[in-house]
């Protein structure tokens, strides 16, 4: 009797879904890894947990960018702790223990139908990635004056410093040298964990869908580029990367150069909209600040994954990661924002600089909302929370919410 007929015996009666799992697990073994995921990952999906000097996440269902979400919560020295499966059924449990001991679970739920609705209630849903776009004006001199506030001043005079000179290519030949002296050693900088460099033939085969290198030099050198598609009415910002990824090029502001030098190419080929890319669903001084300062409006891309986060309000380092880098997420069809609010801190003081959000949600102490800026309070989009800290019952965030 070899071992798969043992096993089958084993199994018996046991539950349906477990003798499905296995009989599509042989079928999966025989035609590749990628499909064995597909068929396990409902029922067993991967655990990976994160740590940091800040805290620990742990992650459920998470295969992309999951070291990049947990730093926020972790802490930039982020690490991988442990790694693995789990049973479904188990993570319920799992949930409670966990945050009893202070770790933030995130997990991408795949059928929300067959989990207990009271757990679903406890958490945030929170897209995986969202997208930005700017509405673009006729002409590059209205352009510049939109471009041109307060918050981007000191981007335009470092701009100026460095004196940028810019073209604009579909060369193979510079393609290709672009991916691998400029986009690639950036990625390996900034994601070393979880960045992905697709190959360079994907740049090469969108030449002919409008495809095309914003190139920026310095001093007569090639020292960062852009790749952007110029759609029928929209200029898709793409893949950046700066020449080995030399920080001093990127402290001469070249990132905002390139993005400056995008929208005025916009203009300039007639498109009345630009996106902006994805950025992961925080904002703090990150991607999506960066981007709204050039005018981005956050948007929900339909096909992104959701991730359900539960956070525990008991523990402090759940609530400093909200005063720090507000959380994006789900309500109904809208995009809203939850931030905890520390003592003598202006409430939500950038909700004004980031459309798309409906709303914000602003959590705090009775006594720290009591002496809050009444003024700022009182404008419509920012709904206070009072939370009270006391007590060992957990306190969870999607709760508190809907309370």
């Amino acid at each position: 009797m070899d071992g798969s007929t043992s096993l089958r015996r084993r199994l018996g009666d046991r539950a349906p879904w477990l003798r499905r799992a296995y009989h599509a697990y042989l079928s999966a073994r025989r035609v590749g890894r990628s499909t064995l995921s597909a068929v396990l990952d409902p029922h067993f999906p991967r655990q990976t947990t994160y740590e940091g000097s800040h805290g620990r996440a742990w992650c459920v269902g998470l295969r992309w960018r999951a070291p990049s979400i947990a730093a926020f919560f972790c802490g930039d020295d982020v690490s991988l702790a442990s790694g693995g499966r789990i049973s479904r059924r188990r993570v319920p449990g799992r949930i409670d223990r966990v945050t009893g001991a202070g770790v933030l679970p995130i997990v991408r739920i795949l059928d929300p139908e067959r989990w207990p609705a009271d757990l679903l209630g406890r958490a945030i849903v929170v897209p995986q990635e969202v997208a930005m776009h700017t509405d673009l004006p006729a002409d590059v001199d209205a352009l510049r004056s939109q471009l041109h506030t307060s918050i981007t001043r000191g981007d335009f005079r470092r701009i100026r410093h460095a004196n940028f000179s810019y073209r604009v290519t579909n060369d193979p030949a510079l393609i290709r040298e672009f991916h691998a002296r400029h986009h690639a050693p950036l990625v390996a900088q900034r994601f070393p964990d979880d960045g992905s460099i697709g190959p360079v033939e994907n740049m090469l085969d969108k030449l002919n869908q409008g495809g095309e290198l914003v190139c920026a030099d310095a001093d007569g050198a090639w020292v960062a580029g852009v790749f952007n598609i110029a759609g029928e009415t929209s200029y898709e910002l793409g893949t950046l990367g700066i020449r080995d990824a030399d920080e001093t090029v990127r402290h001469k502001g070249v990132a905002a150069a390139l993005i400056i030098r995008s929208l005025e190419r916009a203009v300039e080929l007639g498109r009345c909209r630009a996106t902006l890319g994805q950025s992961l669903p925080f904002l703090g001084k990150g991607s999506v600040w960066f981007k709204a300062k050039w005018g981005g409006t956050i948007t929900r891309n339909p096909e992104m994954p959701e991730l359900h986060m539960f956070l525990d309000l008991r523990h402090a380092a759940v609530r400093r990661m909200l005063s720090a880098t507000p959380i994006i997420h789900v309500e109904d069809d809208s995009l809203v924002a939850s931030t905890w609010l520390e003592p003598g801190e202006p409430p939500a003081r950038d909700a004004k600089r980031f459309p798309g959000i409906s709303h914000w949600y602003v959590l705090a102490e009775p006594q720290t909302l009591a002496a809050a800026d009444a003024q700022r309070l009182a404008d419509e989009r920012i709904i206070p929370i009072p939370v009270t800290l006391r007590g060992d019952e957990p306190l969870w965030l999607g709760e508190q919410l809907h309370r």
